[in-house]
């Protein structure tokens, strides 16, 4: 299963941001030229939900049809941006770990003499540790955020979501929302 082609837009992020930023909350919005994106699996559990920001009934979805899904790594992936949305840091870690773990799992399965299951893997792969860096960035380690997007380069270069999340970090790298504010 590959990323579903919409991306969570950054309205959702940028409200959420400046929400947690104390005083320069204006300042912060205005000067954001790129805004960061999350990828979700719309066919998944919770996917439409995610789609179209109605996140905590995505969480919601996810605990009920999570459990049973046929795919875990798209539950892990769209439960990592639903927590990370929700401001539920603790819980999203989780999920952003876990949706690394099972893309990196799900890509060393895939079948290699095949170009486009090594093309999907790669992007799921690049797709769960952008995610991930954007969760760590709001929850205020931009290093790790770096370091996870550096990560989602080496699989999908060239992938819009990538690019995106690499030139909104290097547009606000010291611009971290302020935890628990």
């Amino acid at each position: 299963m590959t990323p579903h082609s919409r991306t969570l837009r950054a309205l959702p992020l940028a409200l959420y941001a400046a929400m947690s930023l104390a005083s320069s909350t204006a300042a912060w919005a205005d000067a954001q030229p790129q805004p960061f994106v999350l990828t979700a699996y719309g066919s998944a559990p919770g996917g439409e939900d995610l789609l179209r920001g109605r996140y905590p009934a995505a969480v919601q979805q996810l605990r009920i049809d999570g459990r049973t899904a046929l795919e875990p790594a798209a539950v892990s992936a769209n439960s990592c941006v639903a927590f990370a949305m929700t401001q539920r840091w603790h819980a999203a870690q989780g999920a952003c770990n876990a949706a690394v773990r099972e893309a990196r799992n799900a890509r060393i399965d895939a079948a290699p003499w095949t170009e486009s299951a090594t093309i999907s893997s790669d992007r799921a792969l690049a797709a769960a540790y952008s995610d991930r860096a954007v969760m760590r960035w709001m929850d205020g380690d931009a290093h790790g955020a770096q370091a996870d997007l550096e990560r989602a380069r080496t699989f999908a270069p060239q992938a819009r979501f990538v690019v995106r999340n690499v030139r909104a970090l290097r547009a606000h790298p010291s611009a971290v929302p302020a935890h628990g504010s």
